[in-house]
């Protein structure tokens, strides 16, 4: 593809986004069609929205994955979608709350509590749903498992409250964050955009040392994902370093030192040492002459 050409698809991507017109190639069409018939979309779709869907790529070709991928030794799967998504997510688009009864972890039920619900999460890791919402009777911002919930009620707002509480939503999320500076070691400069990918899930801005010739990479980060931020550093290893956050740097500290350890060899033992050079200078011991001088 040639310079002009690149330019002449950049100002048409430009101005399809200013209009709000979304283009997808036939594979991405060929891979929802087989998304739509996997049995959790009957779940998160409504049955108008899926036949609508369904009614759009029906001229589509077919993506038989099964033609070149073999599944062995698979594990058990469970549903990406739950029953309440739909529910929940209907009561946030509108700015509503909710009376939730559901099951806390020290087997007790909480009856009736209120809240206002601002988000939903799905943990690639745990492969569980979160609603994320506010409790103003605590003044705390919550995280239930959508598995925990026995019953929700939506319970309507009024519009003044409703923005009083995402007013401070903002406001306590933003007290949570904290900013960590990053350092890319100047011989792996090359690798910076495998480093930015390794933290692209937070928000960031990359600032040039021309003198060092080092990028440092301010990131802003919610504080209960301190661990995310460890674990992509251990995996980034010599490449970067903590430049400003002393407790991040003890800890990384702590776990270079634990891992050195393992590796590390063991001072023989001079006590055993000694025992056996005095061992090996003993003279051998002789037979007894008998009685009579044989």
């Amino acid at each position: 593809m040639n310079l002009f050409e690149k330019m002449f698809n950049y100002q048409m991507m430009t101005r399809l986004n200013e209009t709000g017109l979304f283009t997808w190639t036939s594979q991405e069409r060929a891979w929802l069609r087989m998304m739509l018939n996997h049995p959790a979309a009957r779940e998160a779709l409504s049955a108008v929205t899926l036949d609508k869907m369904h009614n759009m790529l029906n001229g589509e070709q077919d993506l038989n994955l099964q033609d070149y991928l073999t599944e062995k030794a698979k594990s058990e799967e469970n549903s990406v979608s739950h029953p309440l998504l739909r529910q929940l997510r209907l009561i946030i688009l509108h700015h509503q709350g909710f009376r939730m009864t559901g099951r806390v972890r020290n087997g007790r039920t909480s009856h009736d509590e209120f809240g206002f619900p601002y988000k939903l999460e799905y943990s690639m890791v745990k492969k569980e749903w979160y609603v994320l919402w506010y409790a103003p009777r605590f003044d705390k911002l919550m995280s239930t498992k959508l598995h925990s919930i026995v019953t929700v009620e939506a319970q309507p707002v009024e519009p003044d409250t409703a923005s009083g509480y995402t007013a401070r939503i903002a406001a306590i999320t933003e007290k949570r964050k904290t900013i960590i500076t990053i350092e890319v070691l100047p011989e792996f400069n090359q690798e910076l955009s495998r480093i930015l990918y390794a933290f692209s899930c937070f928000e960031k801005q990359v600032e040039y040392l021309e003198a060092k010739q080092t990028y440092r990479i301010e990131l802003t980060v919610p504080r209960n994902e301190m661990d995310y931020v460890l674990s992509k550093m251990r995996f980034l290893g010599k490449r970067v370093r903590i430049a400003d956050h002393p407790m991040l740097r003890e800890r990384m500290s702590e776990t270079a030192a634990k891992a050195l350890a393992r590796y590390a060899e063991k001072e023989p033992d001079k006590h055993s040492e000694h025992s056996n050079e005095v061992q090996h200078r003993q003279p051998e011991e002789k037979p007894l002459a008998k009685a009579d001088g044989h």
